[in-house]
């Protein structure tokens, strides 16, 4: 069996991959290129990330894509965002991290208050655009439409759209999924890019499964 072109010592199923604390583990050998491919994930902290905590089940793939990505040297970025009036965005991993913390500042995601989804995510893409790997990768992770001061509705949706067009335009893969019950809205937004996660318990396989994919393409 082989993970995106590296040996494998045996094959796994998703119950192996899976622990109860949310880590994915794995035995392999690291190869000796670096694979050409970079991940910014992007995570909805809006108010209503706190029903039925959301938050967590969006905090839980985060540390299983940044444990994921630290152990291949795949360049990952994470953000939580946010608006109160303006846009606030929370770093906890960047690209270039050396410091080696980025999962212990992943403990301090939560609940906040409105989402200007739109400002973010071109942020994240634009940042995500200036790296060098062939492959780059946008995930979003949300739990509904658009609702920020002055910014929601059609206009809001029109903007998201026109976002994924133009980053898609310049070879940014762009992937969101709905944490909570507005997949319909979520998938009318992002269309081709929508991701399924309505059993969010199998979230951090499905998104590992996912990038593994463009992995071995980019392997």
């Amino acid at each position: 069996c082989k993970l995106g072109g590296l040996p494998m010592v045996k094959k796994l199923n998703a119950k192996q991959l899976l622990r109860r604390d949310g880590y994915i583990f794995y035995k392999r050998i690291l190869p000796v290129k670096q694979i050409n491919i970079a991940i910014s994930l992007l995570i909805d902290e809006s108010g209503s990330m706190e029903v039925e905590n959301r938050i967590t089940n969006a905090h839980k793939p985060a540390i299983v894509i940044q444990d994921f990505c630290s152990s291949l040297n795949i360049p990952i970025a994470i953000y939580g965002h946010t608006e109160d009036y303006k846009v606030k965005l929370f770093s906890y991993a960047e690209f270039d991290s050396i410091d080696g913390k980025d999962k212990y500042r992943l403990m301090d995601m939560k609940a906040r208050s409105g989402n200007r989804d739109g400002a973010a995510l071109r942020f994240c893409c634009e940042q995500l655009n200036k790296r060098p790997e062939i492959t780059k990768i946008m995930i979003l992770l949300s739990d509904g439409q658009p609702a920020g001061s002055g910014y929601s509705g059609t206009e809001a949706e029109a903007d998201l759209r026109g976002i994924r067009k133009e980053y898609n335009r310049k070879g940014i893969i762009l992937i969101a999924g709905a944490v909570g019950e507005e997949k319909e809205n979520i998938k009318r937004i992002y269309q081709e890019g929508f991701l399924d996660i309505t059993d969010i318990s199998k979230l951090p396989v499905n998104l590992t499964k996912l990038i593994i994919q463009y992995v071995r393409k980019a392997g």
